[in-house]
């Protein structure tokens, strides 16, 4: 998906993965991380959102939930981290990152919920009256009052399979009457997934009916008393996705393939931000004129349709890549031509770190022709040596 861009627009970063790995110093089933221009790519989303007064929530789930990242993305001004589930944000408790929001796509259970309002969560997203009441009870215990966020839902709203939740706008009002009998929560934001998406016929980022239905739901809650401070309006956020955001009072966005270049729109069109993340694999076997590579990084929506084969950085040949079918694990992926055994495998696709076993190398120094790697961590954003 992302392979023609990233020749295009950062090469340099194919040619510090080849060079990698034909010298041992990277292993196959690992993301490549060019840091400088994922840095570059958000400190200009940054700009853009303080031109907007739009906040900042850093997204990490794509590229492993990794903590340097984090890290470095919270020292150049991003507010925090938006965790995608419980265990993303017990990677953020124990690297000692600011938590802004929790609970959008995966609520926090039961027996977490006491561990984040301890250590501290500026927001958490709630989809029923009964886990508002924990919530409640919870920040009671601790002595805080905790600030929630709805998440809503309208007719006509994509709700990605797996994603189902809410409160219908019907059952807000049902909703602030029970908030208003409990002490230690505080209704003060809507949100709902996805806010903006890529057209393919306008080829641009385009709202969603998802955005009617939270502007609807900020009015209703408003008119029932709620100050609603937060305005939560995520996905595909990035500078071109903030630049459309104008005008809809949206407060927080959180841009996670947008750090890394490599929404749906970048791979059709010159962004501010560049592709900066490829997935490196080696060739294992040919059978029946036909070449395979190791496998584990590959997730199934991410529009992989071909791949660099070669050993050399001007000998690479582009192949076309047959995925492992959906219901099969990932050992391996097919390649539509024979190569040589060892030979390096580039992909450039849509990713999902933290739903493979696929390893996150770290890179700085790339366009300096001085490549070094920083940092070898696992899916889930703990740091490995070798």
């Amino acid at each position: 998906m992302f392979l023609n861009k990233t020749l295009e627009l950062n090469s340099r970063l194919i040619e510090t993965a080849v060079q990698l790995h034909q010298t041992g110093k990277v292993l196959p089933d690992t993301y490549l991380v060019d840091i400088d221009q994922l840095l570059y790519n958000a400190k200009s989303i940054l700009n853009e959102a303080n031109k907007q007064h739009i906040e900042l929530y850093y997204m990490l789930k794509q590229v492993g939930r990794n903590p340097y990242i984090a890290k470095e993305l919270e020292n150049i001004g991003y507010a925090g981290a938006v965790v995608v589930d419980w265990k993303e944000a017990d990677v953020a408790i124990k690297n000692g990152l600011h938590i802004s929001h929790a609970g959008h796509l995966v609520q926090m259970p039961s027996g977490f919920v006491k561990k984040i309002i301890s250590y501290g969560c500026d927001y958490m997203t709630i989809y029923s009256i009964e886990k508002l009441k924990e919530i409640d009870r919870v920040a009671k215990e601790v002595n805080k009052v905790q600030k929630i966020m709805v998440r809503v839902i309208g007719d006509g709203d994509l709700i990605y399979s797996g994603q189902t939740a809410g409160f219908y706008l019907d059952e807000l009002k049902n909703l602030v009457c029970e908030a208003r009998r409990l002490t230690n929560v505080e209704l003060c934001g809507v949100d709902s997934f996805p806010c903006f998406l890529y057209d393919e016929k306008t080829q641009d980022i385009e709202p969603q009916n998802n955005l009617n239905t939270v502007l609807k739901a900020k009015k209703i809650l408003e008119e029932l008393g709620c100050h609603i401070e937060n305005v939560n309006a995520p996905s595909t956020t990035s500078v071109r996705t903030l630049q459309k955001m104008n005008g809809y009072g949206i407060t927080s966005a959180e841009p996670g393939h947008g750090l890394s270049g490599t929404t749906p729109l970048h791979a059709v069109k010159d962004c501010v931000e560049k592709p900066c993340v490829l997935y490196l694999s080696e060739v294992s076997h040919n059978l029946n004129n036909k070449s395979y590579a190791y496998g584990g990084g590959y997730y199934r929506r991410g529009h992989l349709k071909n791949a660099f084969v070669g050993k050399e950085i001007n000998h690479l040949n582009k192949v076309i890549v047959n995925p492992p079918a959906l219901d099969s694990i990932d050992y391996h992926f097919e390649l539509s031509e024979p190569a040589e055994i060892g030979a390096s495998v580039i992909m450039a696709y849509r990713f999902q770190v933290f739903v493979t076993r696929s390893d996150v190398c770290l890179i700085k120094g790339i366009h300096e022709n001085k490549p070094k790697i920083i940092g070898l961590y696992n899916s889930l954003g703990d740091e490995i040596t070798r």
